[in-house]
């Protein structure tokens, strides 16, 4: 008698297309970019399950999941997966031993990643209007999806509008998509995890895709050519494409899409013979005016931001959301509603006349132009405090990281947030702070180091700060806390920080 422990096995056909997401197990499902589709999975009523880090089991991120009626289990356990799913689908965030991985690849279901999950839906719940680009897509997908939101546009997002959430499922409408594939802390030896099994063989064919830059990227894209060609393929599975040419990399693409018919092609500009010609975005103290011309039509509105890049980005939304017909005059009041995603030069609040602002920048050039923005915020010092986002990223664009830093008048560097456990190279924060020093120099740039022994970071940044200054804390790992904790310190030094901050 064979005793042999078999997995259960699936009954019925294999589901296809959008069908393999319907009773999708998401893996690690607040990570970054991955809480918006089980969002949007679940408001559509569709039964899904998910797993949470032991970290993650009680945050806000978590608690949405649970209101939404994700069924939400702490840990990786196999058990988790069981044989009546359809698919399962993988940040590529986690590191080490992840069991449901494994049952999923032993019951035969397939596994996904989320670009993969997320090109199953196209035209499957109405017209697919995307957002791509190698980084610096979080504003512009989060405008699009505010200025077209009408009550019958759903979207998947990495990062949420303020006031709003990343994910929202309505039967059979247009569905605005982030399809950047830098959505969180990919480490080049996670890849490796992902079993080996049924893939679905659709591509993402939306209706319009923004591209709002295509460059070097570590470790999504090693070099600028491998970012221009995804940009590419992108666009030419596109049926309109949408290029703002204050993009280098924007404008190859466009460049490379003349030499044989393919999609429409709408370029925005700051220049007059762009398709939509943007005028330079004008500061007014707390918010931006933003001037379109558009088939002859002049377009004015304005936005509750900070930063001219995330002014351009919502231009480029804007601009989108006109090629695809909306009325000018919706767009116009949603725009002014729009205020901005959740950590994106975000003002978290003042104590003791310092103030302390928030920033999710990963790639150096988003780094280096929310310090350029901060700077704008204040006439007292401003104090950078980074979090580098990992160590793939960082040893690659270490230089440019640190020289996205020259802005600041003090800088405080923080380990590098990675998922793994070990790395036998050198630490890339050294050469960080070599660039940094050598924009700064030595005295401007201090580094700190984690541990009991050690001061709290909100502790040494409070003593290098003044009344009128401002802290700008850039980092999606610890950083994510650092922020609230600071002031909770500017305004009790002496009090211990509440455990939940």
């Amino acid at each position: 008698m064979d005793t042999t422990t078999r997995p259960p096995t699936r009954t019925g056909p294999r589901p296809i297309g959008a069908d393999l997401l319907t009773r999708a197990h998401l893996v690690d499902a607040t990570a970054p970019g991955m809480e918006g589709l089980a969002l949007w999975l679940a408001t559509r009523q569709l039964d899904i399950t998910a797993s949470v880090t032991h970290a993650e089991q009680d945050s806000p991120a978590a608690a949405r999941l649970r209101m939404a009626g994700v069924k939400v289990a702490v840990g990786f356990d196999a058990e988790h997966v069981q044989a009546d799913r359809s698919a399962v689908v993988w940040s590529g965030a986690t590191m080490g031993p992840l069991p449901e991985l494994d049952q999923a690849q032993a019951l035969g279901l397939a596994v996904l990643t989320r670009a993969l999950a997320l090109a199953t839906l196209t035209g499957e719940q109405g017209p697919l209007v995307a957002v791509y680009g190698s980084h610096d897509t979080a504003t512009a997908a989060a405008a699009l999806a505010a200025v077209l939101d009408d009550g019958r546009t759903s979207w998947i997002l990495t990062a949420a509008t303020h006031g709003s959430v990343p994910g929202q499922g309505i039967d059979g409408q247009r569905l605005v998509v982030d399809l950047c594939p830098d959505a969180g802390t990919h480490e080049a030896a996670s890849w490796s995890r992902l079993p080996r099994g049924p893939q679905p063989v659709r591509r993402a064919t939306p209706a319009v895709t923004l591209i709002t830059a295509a460059a070097m990227n570590a470790p999504h894209f090693t070099d600028t050519i491998e970012a221009l060609d995804a940009a590419t393929v992108v666009a030419r599975a596109s049926a309109t494409v949408v290029l703002p040419l204050w993009d280098k990399g924007a404008k190859i693409v466009h460049e490379r899409l003349s030499d044989r018919p393919g999609p429409a092609v709408v370029t925005v500009g700051l220049e007059e013979n762009a398709d939509v010609w943007v005028l330079p975005p004008r500061w007014l103290g707390t918010e931006y005016l933003l001037t379109l011309h558009h088939r002859g039509e002049r377009y004015q509105f304005t936005v509750p931001i900070a930063g001219r890049h995330h002014a351009l980005a919502v231009c480029a939304a804007i601009a989108t959301a006109l090629v695809v017909g909306e009325d000018p005059q919706a767009v116009a009041q949603r725009a002014g509603g729009f205020r901005g995603v959740d950590r994106s030069l975000a003002v978290l609040g003042a104590q003791a006349g310092v103030t302390v602002v928030d920033s999710r920048a990963r790639h150096p050039r988003e780094i280096a132009q929310d310090v350029t923005a901060a700077r704008m915020l204040t006439e007292g010092s401003l104090v950078v405090v980074l979090e580098p986002d990992g160590v793939a990223r960082t040893s690659a664009h270490a230089a440019e990281i640190g020289a996205a830093l020259g802005d600041a008048d003090r800088v405080v560097l923080l380990p590098v947030s990675t998922p793994l456990t070990e790395d036998a190279g050198p630490d890339p924060l050294e050469a960080v702070e070599q660039a940094a020093v050598q924009k700064l120099g030595q005295g401007a740039v201090h580094r700190i180091r984690l541990g009991p022994c050690e001061p709290a970071p909100e502790q040494r940044i409070f003593e290098m700060t003044a009344e009128g200054d401002l802290v700008l804390v850039i980092g999606t790992g610890q950083a994510e806390r650092l922020g609230p904790r600071l002031l909770f310190h500017l305004a009790a030094p002496g009090m211990p920080i509440p455990q939940q901050l």
